[in-house]
């Protein structure tokens, strides 16, 4: 092989076979050590957040959600959200955001009995803003959830939402059965 050194490339020089194959291996295992270090660098550059206090900030955004809906009004929602999220959203358009969620008729309370399962650990970026994407598996549904916070005097405001609700995996392979062949 020989090394490009200015795009870090390893090019094979011989024909395929027991050599290519071993380098083709350490191709990728080089490629995969790069990509581990990079991630690592990536992950510098933000702070981990506790993940019990984001729980109960993750809670307390469900119980303002299902209230809301429960409710059908939004004005509330808005008001205690980040200055920027109420500039941007009037009650409409945060009642044209939840339309989905509220038509599931996914009970939303359930999910305080529940810890949250992070696909994004809850962490504050080098902006200041605190990111935490997640679920709660709320039988037979999954309440799917991608929240971005910011401080506000002393407190974590909402900046951004999406929740969304699917069914869980399980049930949606045996949905499948039939694609199968």
């Amino acid at each position: 092989p020989c090394w490009d050194d200015r795009f870090m490339v390893i090019r094979l020089t011989k024909a395929p076979g027991k050599w290519g194959l071993y380098m083709f291996r350490s191709t990728l295992m080089v490629c995969a050590f790069l990509l581990s270090v990079m991630n690592a660098h990536a992950d510098k550059n933000v702070t981990m957040f506790d993940p019990g206090e984001a729980a109960k900030i993750v809670w307390s955004t469900f119980i303002a959600i299902e209230q809301a809906n429960d409710t059908l009004n939004y004005s509330v929602f808005r008001e205690i959200a980040a200055p920027e999220f109420q500039r941007k959203n009037s009650a409409e358009d945060v009642a044209k955001l939840f339309a989905g969620l509220r038509q599931s008729g996914v009970d939303l309370s359930r999910v305080l009995l529940l810890n949250p399962e992070y696909e994004i650990s809850p962490q504050i970026a080098e902006t200041g803003l605190l990111r935490m994407r997640g679920k709660f598996a709320v039988p037979p549904e999954v309440v799917n959830f991608d929240l971005l916070y910011q401080m506000i005097y002393g407190e974590w405001r909402l900046l951004g939402v999406a929740v969304v609700t699917g069914l869980e995996e399980a049930k949606i392979e045996r949905r499948r059965f039939w694609f199968k062949k």
